[in-house]
């Protein structure tokens, strides 16, 4: 009888190291998922706004984690009710939840007011543009026939009829007008 006890216990305790054994063991991460790289892209993008697309032209396009960077060469319009309404000009853009962008800056151009912007710079923070909102920049240079200037915290509409910033220098000038619309195809 001790003897069965024995084998028993025996049989218990290499089942006992057996299951220590699998449970010590690291778990193994789970295969990489290959991320998706599209090359020589045209991309358009359709948010939820009635009428609003935007296109891409870029280099490449690649979905990093449910988010689509988009770099190299970038180029980008938006167009309302199939109108081009500003160009937009980055190293890269990410495409976020919502369809709102993020770049590192960005150059806009705004055909209506012949408005160039330079939203924020290298080291200076990231730009945000959000579908529904507008820009939102740590800084901000705008150039147009009759304003120039910069701003910190700038946020504003597509159309810079309602902007907010922190510490504004503007020149209006004199005499109506610094020059002509540097803008293609832009009306003041």
């Amino acid at each position: 009888m001790v003897r069965g006890v024995g084998r028993y216990l025996l049989s218990l305790a290499l089942l006992l190291a057996l299951v220590l054994a699998l449970l010590a063991r690291p778990p193994q991460a789970p295969e990489a998922r290959p991320e998706v790289r599209l090359l020589g892209v045209e991309f358009t993008l359709f948010p939820e706004e009635k009428g609003v697309e935007w296109r891409f032209t870029a280099q490449e396009m690649v979905e990093e984690k449910g988010l689509f960077r988009i770099r190299g060469g970038l180029s980008g319009a938006r167009y309302v009710e199939g109108r081009l309404d500003l160009r937009l000009f980055a190293p890269e853009v990410v495409v976020e939840a919502g369809d709102n962008l993020r770049a590192p800056y960005a150059r806009v151009e705004i055909l209506k007011g012949c408005y160039r912007l330079e939203l924020s710079a290298p080291g200076r923070g990231e730009v945000l543009i959000r579908q529904k909102e507008g820009f939102a920049a740590p800084w901000v240079r705008i150039e147009a026939p009759n304003l120039r200037g910069e701003a910190l915290d700038f946020r504003s509409d597509f159309a810079l009829q309602r902007i907010e910033a922190g510490s504004p220098r503007f020149e209006f000038p004199a005499g109506g007008a610094f020059g002509p619309c540097a803008v293609e195809g832009g009306s003041s």
